[in-house]
């Protein structure tokens, strides 16, 4: 949805003006040639700054008398000029259920689409998307409960914009991986952050989504992946193996390493073909514990880590999910000093200035 809404600029008081909203505010006069004969500046000067004013919503005029706006005795009283300004702002609406997205949604990593039409050549992994149906029709009145929303910073709407109106809607498309486990459940993942998208899941709770995923045709786990590892030079030389969360794809702890052996950060993460995830793994202890120092190390920059306790958490569900200790920060601090990545051992210095 695109959307218009007043938000106010401060600025600094241009000398005169201060001092006419000063006499009108501090010293209660009123009448305009009271107010020039006050301050013992020209008529003309006087007039034109009070139509300057008023313009700008600092003062009410009528016929000899002036008087200050609300929004000038908000600046007066505060010593800052506010002139209202007008603002543009996307908001991002969920269809099926016509509420708005969270903020974390709006972060300069998650993409959203104007069309579904991918080129290949944009698919890194060759992943297909398929359009989500809905009949849910679009219900603007969600800008005027969004605005009224107590919490509204909530879903990237700045407090200070008022008098929201609608400019116009579009259809967008946020690229998602829904994942149907073996009991039925939705898992949603989107860029929003490494972990599952506990805003979408939820619409596919409140609607029938999952039956879209089962009206797709299935192909057997075990059949996919031979045929994966017979195609692929990367992780051809892997063994596959089922285990109760899944299938994994089993190295050597020599197949990691710098281009072009497969990176380090891949141990414990997803491949996708056809519908199916299989899990990169290495059944050395060392090696996942390298994935883990350096997966960390990435995830301190992201922008919704913002203090050292979560990524602490954020660190122990990455161990707990690679079968190994925790890591410290410090050994992350080590890491990078050793490999001279000043950026994120900067980064940590800076989540560490913030405390808790």
């Amino acid at each position: 949805m695109e959307t218009s809404a007043e938000v106010y600029d401060r600025q600094d008081f241009e000398v005169i003006d201060h001092f006419v909203m000063r006499t009108i505010g501090e010293c209660g006069i009123h009448d305009r040639a009271e107010l020039t004969a006050f301050l013992n500046l020209p008529s003309g000067l006087v007039d034109r700054c009070l139509a300057f004013l008023a313009t700008i919503q600092q003062v009410t005029l009528s016929g000899t008398t002036v008087d200050l706006a609300p929004l000038g005795a908000r600046s007066l009283s505060d010593g800052v000029r506010y002139v209202p300004t007008t603002s543009r702002l996307t908001i991002l609406i969920e269809r099926q259920l016509g509420r708005p997205f969270p903020r974390q949604h709006y972060d300069g990593n998650v993409t959203v689409l104007d069309t579904t039409e991918i080129e290949d050549g944009q698919l890194a992994d060759r992943s297909r998307f398929l359009s989500v149906f809905t009949t849910a029709q679009y219900r603007p009145e969600v800008l005027q409960w969004l605005e009224q929303h107590p919490d509204r910073a909530k879903f990237n709407l700045p407090s200070q914009l008022r008098n929201l109106r609608e400019e116009g809607h579009r259809d967008g498309y946020l690229p998602c991986y829904l994942i149907e486990t073996a009991d039925h459940e939705i898992l949603a993942y989107t860029n929003v952050a490494e972990e599952r998208d506990a805003f979408l899941e939820q619409v596919c709770i409140e609607t029938a989504i999952e039956h879209l995923i089962e009206a797709k045709r299935i192909r057997r786990p075990q059949e996919v992946w031979k045929e994966w590892l017979a195609e692929s030079k990367t992780y051809g030389a892997g063994q596959l193996k089922e285990t109760t969360d899944g299938w994994q794809v089993v190295l050597d702890p020599g197949a990691f390493g710098k281009p072009p052996k497969i990176p380090p950060t891949r141990i414990g993460s997803y491949q996708f073909r056809d519908n199916h995830f299989i899990q990169v793994w290495s059944a050395d202890p060392a090696a996942r514990r390298q994935a883990l120092i350096e997966r960390s190390l990435g995830i301190a920059t992201l922008p919704d880590i913002t203090s050292m306790p979560h990524l602490e958490t954020r660190i122990r569900d990455l161990a707990a999910k690679l079968r190994i200790p925790a890591a410290s920060v410090d050994d992350l601090r080590a890491h990078a000093r050793r490999t001279g990545d000043d950026r994120r051992l900067n980064h940590l210095a800076t989540l560490a200035e913030k405390g808790t």
